[in-house]
């Protein structure tokens, strides 16, 4: 027995501008957007429509919960009846978090994070989606993160009231976006798409749109060189989508678990944080699944999956800091990274059950 369900809308267009005023409600809005988001040439795409619409976009990577208390304060007053959120998972997750408040009447962030999971779904603000980014995935789920950077904790919140209402995919958006960040967040979308196959929770559905990920994924990332080929975004946003779909059923697993610490304590980025054990992981965890490892090896060409991770790991690598070592990690602390890399709600989604003795063999082969 299975089932599968995503209540996200989804649009997918070349023209932004054109169709974004059929999907905007009447009343008053808020736009929480990238901090550059109205410098020159950052928003041509949709010609000022957004103008006098109030803007927050005091958003930094992997937002704090100070951060995302700003935006909750600057909201609160504004009341707006729809949300547009514009930019990559730091900026979706804030955007997910100010509707909930919204819709609870709640003025602070640490109550939020304590109330919300007890209580049922409330209606809020609609929330529209785009996502500037190749990765995130952020736009289909429900699940949002906080990092609390001065704890060294990562703050998750589920909840059925963090759904986007509508998704809107539109390839130019992510035209100007940087090569690190497009590796990093191409990877985390690789990430979503193999921990949605490896996971207890998979369904038929889950597989074969983490699978077409996977591939999308594998077929172009070698491709991200400047200048990046429209059609290349195009399919790595595509795959960022259907990995979407994929993990917001499934949950993430061991890769994302071990990555948390890593991000926390090192600053690695989340993507590459990801991405480093995928290829390890990917060896534990394929002969759970030996019927699913046998479609997804014939549907990347007949090649050894293994060896076309290491080999897309490797492209990477020699193109942006891609060891534990390069982001200043020391043997002493390998002991700390192990213990934190064991995050209830995610660890124990892998098909495989990991020791700290798996993790530390595993950070070890990253360092």
């Amino acid at each position: 027995m299975w089932s599968y369900a995503n209540p996200v809308a989804i649009h997918w267009t070349d023209d932004l501008a054109a169709l974004l005023p059929s999907l905007l409600p009447q009343g008053q809005g808020l736009l929480i957007a990238y901090p550059q988001f109205r410098e020159p040439g950052a928003a041509g795409l949709l010609s000022g429509q957004l103008n006098g619409v109030p803007l927050f976009n005091g958003i930094e990577n992997n937002p704090t919960p100070g951060q995302v208390q700003q935006a909750i304060d600057f909201a609160l007053p504004i009341g707006p009846q729809w949300i547009l959120a514009i930019g990559g998972g730091s900026v979706l997750d804030t955007a997910k978090l100010v509707r909930l408040a919204l819709a609870r009447d709640c003025r602070r962030i640490d109550e939020l994070l304590e109330m919300a999971p007890r209580e049922p779904s409330a209606p809020g603000p609609r929330l529209l989606a785009i996502p500037t980014t190749h990765g995130t995935g952020a736009e289909m789920t429900m699940w949002t993160t906080v990092w609390d950077k001065g704890n060294g904790r990562k703050l998750s919140l589920s909840h059925p009231g963090n759904y986007p209402d509508i998704a809107v995919y539109s390839p130019p958006m992510t035209y100007s976006l940087p090569l690190p960040v497009s590796f990093a967040t191409t990877l985390d979308a690789l990430a979503h798409a193999l921990e949605a196959l490896w996971n207890r929770n998979a369904n038929p559905v889950s597989d074969e749109l983490a699978s077409a990920a996977v591939r999308l994924v594998a077929e172009n990332l070698e491709r991200l060189a400047d200048p990046v080929p429209h059609e290349v975004r195009a399919n790595l946003l595509r795959a960022s989508m259907l990995a979407g779909l994929a993990f917001s059923n499934t949950k993430t697993a061991a890769a994302h678990s071990i990555s948390y610490p890593l991000t926390l304590r090192l600053g690695i980025p989340h993507g590459i944080a990801c991405a480093m054990t995928l290829a390890a992981l990917w060896r534990m965890n394929a002969p759970k699944m030996p019927d699913k490892a046998e479609r997804l090896r014939l549907q990347l060409g007949g090649e050894d999956v293994a060896r076309i991770l290491e080999c897309r790991l490797r492209f990477v690598a020699a193109r942006m800091p891609f060891t534990l070592s390069a982001y200043g990690a020391k043997p002493d602390d390998l002991a700390t990274l192990v213990r934190e890399s064991f995050t209830k709600g995610r660890m124990d989604n892998n098909l495989v059950d990991l020791s700290p003795s798996d993790v530390r063999a595993i950070l070890e082969a990253s360092f």
